[in-house]
């Protein structure tokens, strides 16, 4: 990626993830209405640490172990799936202590293989979770059909097994009304499609959009990734182009909106995860445009995840919503103060 790509996506792209769905040779699909022997997920979860010894500081947590808050801190934090928290019987994850890879067990798939890292790189996170997938393999041979290639439980994922996506920050665009309308069709035409912040069925929350391949049978992983690429790269120039002409437009309304959110996340008493969201994507928007004493939204996009409901009551302790409301206001206070300086 040359310099004008990179900064053309810094402040749009949050994060890139690769994912591939997997099964294995002779193991029926998971079913969640079939009773399965108890041996099936000591054998993946056996293989799948066995894979990772060497190529990760890991962990593997049994969601039968996991109450409801750490659980959903998962799922906020996108290492696992809301499918897999509710799997208490036979699911787990293998976690890397990082967080960046993450390898489900028995979720729509018998493995789904995760690797997120920040901002625009698809192909470092390949790179990455390539290298597991083939010490994996070696252990769990994958269920491949030399016409079909990767069989998985869902017909959509056949061939590759492979979804890359990228988290996108489009306001200007959702403002513009361009997201359900020519956004949405171009990227359908080609291949493509823009969810939510938790993927499928999900809504949008704080600007943040999901950008993945829909095709994954008679192409490469190759194929997908510089497709993937091409989408985001040509959604982050209309999101400048709508940014820049959303300023020109309501310059003196959009400045008031932008510096009141600031003026409410770094004063206020309380506050609930809707407004957080909302308030800093309006912060996110003062950062683009160079009107608020911040240099970047890395902090912002971390403040998401650290008050988010069920991380914020992991670390502070299972408390009533005013209380988390309370201790989130007062967080995000301290940490833009600090940014600050």
């Amino acid at each position: 990626m040359d310099a004008s790509a990179r900064e053309l996506t810094r402040f749009n792209v949050i994060s890139s993830r690769i994912r591939l769905a997997r099964n294995v040779v002779g193991m029926p699909f998971p079913s969640a209405r079939r009773r399965e022997d108890p041996k099936v997920l000591a054998v993946l979860a056996s293989a799948a640490a066995d894979a990772a010894r060497g190529f990760m500081d890991f962990q593997l947590l049994y969601m039968r172990e996991l109450d409801d808050i750490r659980k959903n801190a998962l799922v906020e934090r996108h290492l696992i799936s809301p499918m897999l928290a509710r799997n208490t019987a036979n699911g787990a994850v293998l976690l890397e202590r990082s967080e960046s890879i993450s390898v489900m067990l028995n979720e729509e798939d018998r493995i789904r293989e995760q690797c997120i890292v920040r901002g625009f790189d698809l192909e470092g996170a390949y790179a990455r979770l390539s290298g597991y997938d083939a010490a994996l393999a070696e252990r769990l041979p994958p269920a491949f059909d030399r016409e079909l290639g990767y069989l998985t439980a869902c017909p959509t994922n056949l061939g590759t097994g492979m979804r890359a996506s990228v988290m996108l920050f489009l306001p200007a665009l959702r403002l513009a009304g361009a997201i359900e309308e020519e956004v949405t069709a171009m990227i359908r035409d080609r291949g493509m499609t823009v969810r939510g912040v938790y993927g499928e069925g999900s809504r949008a929350k704080g600007d943040m959009y999901q950008l993945s391949n829909t095709h994954t049978l008679g192409v490469t992983e190759g194929d997908i990734i510089a497709a993937v690429q091409r989408a985001a790269l040509e959604l982050c120039l209309k999101e400048s182009v709508a940014l820049q002409a959303l300023a020109r437009k309501k310059g003196a309304a959009l400045y008031d909106k932008i510096t009141r959110s600031y003026g409410i996340l770094t004063n206020a008493y309380k506050l609930s995860s809707s407004e957080l969201m909302n308030f800093i994507s309006d912060v996110k928007m003062g950062v683009i445009l160079n009107i608020l004493p911040l240099k970047s939204t890395k902090t912002l996009d971390k403040l998401l995840v650290w008050c988010s409901a069920a991380n914020l009551a992991a670390v502070t302790g299972d408390c009533d919503a005013t209380l988390r409301d309370m201790r989130r206001a007062a967080i995000v206070k301290e940490i833009l103060g600090k940014e600050k300086l």
